[in-house]
């Protein structure tokens, strides 16, 4: 009888000890594990909204009471990173500006050639062969330069050929090609002076590399993280497995930080779902919506150095905006 009862007895510890570590394991899974976001597929914006959407979490749950607390004012220390992921400089209008004052200074060349042009069919080859020679080395074929740097160099190689040549000025007079030569110059010094203040305006903006900020921020953000598990897995619990009214319960923050982290997966499953679609051209049928609220209707491109204001080759769309740039570009 007495060995029957031990026996009943070690078969009611194993059975209790089963249950206990089926409950312990199964509440470690829901509670003690903090899903991770993708965050190499994340945009800039995104990623500044998903770490202020964190920090707000964490500090409504008294995080200067866990030990995690030095790892939370870490990344709340993080505000000037998070206003430079947001940045976003817009459409570049002086961009715009220098583009129509070419247009209006490519006019005004052309009037000026027509000019010469009209006057050669009645005048001798001799007379007018220096103007032409001036348009046929400086001024043809304008549309057909690679950058504005060509651009430049060609046009101002035509005004300082008329500033160091006594013979192409009294030519000109002759012509009576003032008028037209002085629409060409009051042109060109409004374009260059539009070049001029778009450089200035371009570099006031913040220069900063945006792969760093947002290495940093992840950094940090997987270092917090950790730190909650941690501090969740060692916290101590009341004989009834509750937690003590002097101590953080971890559960309700873990939870909260698992539901932002599903709500930023499937932002990012959506998006790359409607760019694969885009990708091999299937129409969306939702008449130009996004699903994604998050992601712009033209996209956004991966964050690179801006180009030097002055190397766009001509042609390009000057109503290009500067997309989420460190710190601007486009050609001056």
């Amino acid at each position: 009888m007495p060995l029957q009862w031990a026996n009943n007895m070690d078969k009611n510890k194993e059975s209790h000890t089963r249950q206990y570590k089926k409950k312990f394991s199964t509440m470690k899974t829901q509670i003690f594990k903090i899903k991770r976001v993708p965050y190499t597929q994340m945009l800039k914006s995104e990623m500044a909204d998903y770490v202020e959407k964190t920090i707000a979490i964490v500090d409504k749950h008294e995080p200067e009471l866990a030990l995690f607390n030095p790892l939370f004012e870490e990344l709340s220390g993080k505000d000037s990173d998070i206003h430079l992921l947001r940045l976003d400089h817009g459409i570049d209008l002086e961009r715009l500006r220098s583009y129509k004052l070419k247009e209006e200074l490519n006019l005004t060349i052309s009037a000026f050639k027509l000019k010469v042009r009209i006057i050669s069919k009645s005048t001798p080859k001799l007379e007018i062969h220096i103007l032409e020679n001036a348009i046929n080395n400086h001024l043809r074929y304008l549309n057909k330069c690679k950058n504005n740097h060509v651009y430049n160099q060609r046009v101002s190689g035509f005004f300082d050929l008329y500033q160091n040549d006594l013979e192409m000025q009294e030519a000109i007079s002759t012509f009576k090609l003032s008028t037209e030569y002085d629409n060409m110059c009051v042109a060109y010094s409004e374009l260059k002076q539009a070049w001029q203040t778009r450089v200035e305006l371009l570099s006031e903006r913040p220069n900063f590399e945006t792969k760093v900020i947002v290495k940093e921020m992840t950094k940090t953000l997987t270092n917090l993280f950790n730190g909650i598990e941690v501090a969740s897995m060692v916290a101590p619990l009341s004989e009834d497995g509750t937690v003590p009214e002097d101590q953080v319960d971890f559960a309700p923050l873990i939870n909260e930080l698992n539901q932002l982290t599903g709500m930023v997966r499937t932002s990012i499953s959506i998006r790359n779902a409607n760019n694969k679609r885009k990708a091999k051209g299937e129409d969306d049928g939702d008449g130009g919506l996004n699903d994604d609220p998050q992601e712009p209707i033209d996209g956004e491109t991966p964050i690179e150095p801006d180009p030097d204001p002055e190397t766009e080759p001509e042609g390009g769309d000057p109503s290009e905006g500067d997309g989420a740039t460190g710190n601007g570009g486009g050609d001056a």
